[in-house]
């Protein structure tokens, strides 16, 4: 087993907390940052804030632009191999998983996770990915005018839930019904907060004390939705 922390959503600023939480998992003063920002098809200025926002906090930045860039296998190994935190962005989680297949680096990051070689974290995007399947907005980044949510299938599943990031934004409690569809337990999480798993040991934490997050799963068709309670940052 390894480490990951996933941040439902919430900026830079209000996710400073948790990000500083990911550095202290590294045991490390000044660890290295690779950010992986293929959700925002790597967005400049989404490069540009994370590195000045790690930058900040002490640690080295690196990316990997997929959507910008041309990489080998060994380009991508080395820059894999001399991280320390690996941050995925948010954005499209579908087209993510369908750039990161056509170079292998979903098995890449379950076998970073697997052998625990570096701390895996992300946002949103980011933190739908390390589950089996998440509750995303993917479709309003093809078209516009389409808000619906969907399924954002074929995930890494190293954590066999379903997800749901920003889930006190408008209309994604509709993740409590759509779930009937899903024959697993879903993990709803409000902005600010976040689910880790450090060796075996998982808890959540949140940077906002209003914040909120609940487990739901069905029996024989009956919701049954807890409040989630979060360790002290």
């Amino acid at each position: 087993m390894g480490r990951i922390l996933a941040i439902a959503g919430g900026d830079l600023p209000s996710t400073r907390e948790l990000n500083i939480h990911t550095i202290k998992l590294t045991n490390k003063i000044n660890p290295n940052v690779l950010f992986i920002g293929t959700a925002s098809r790597d967005a400049e200025g989404y490069i540009e804030a994370i590195t000045k926002e790690f930058n900040l906090l002490g640690c080295e930045v690196e990316s990997l632009c997929l959507c910008s860039k041309d990489y080998d296998t060994q380009e991508i190994d080395n820059l894999l191999s001399r991280t320390d935190i690996i941050y995925v962005g948010g954005g499209d989680s579908i087209s993510m998983l369908q750039i990161w297949k056509q170079y292998g680096l979903d098995e890449k990051l379950k076998k970073i996770y697997e052998k625990d070689l570096a701390v895996l974290t992300g946002i949103s995007a980011g933190a739908i990915c390390w589950f089996n399947c998440g509750y995303s907005d993917s479709e309003s980044f093809h078209d516009e005018n389409n808000c619906n949510y969907c399924w954002a299938n074929g995930m890494l599943d190293i954590f066999p839930m379903a997800y749901c990031p920003h889930y006190n934004e408008e209309g994604r409690n509709s993740f409590d019904k759509m779930l009937l569809e899903k024959d697993m337990i879903g993990l709803a999480m409000e902005n600010n907060t976040a689910f880790v798993e450090n060796n075996g040991y998982q808890y959540f934490l949140r940077s906002n004390v209003n914040a909120n997050a609940f487990i739901i799963k069905y029996k024989n068709g009956i919701m049954d939705k807890q409040d989630i309670e979060f360790n002290k940052l």
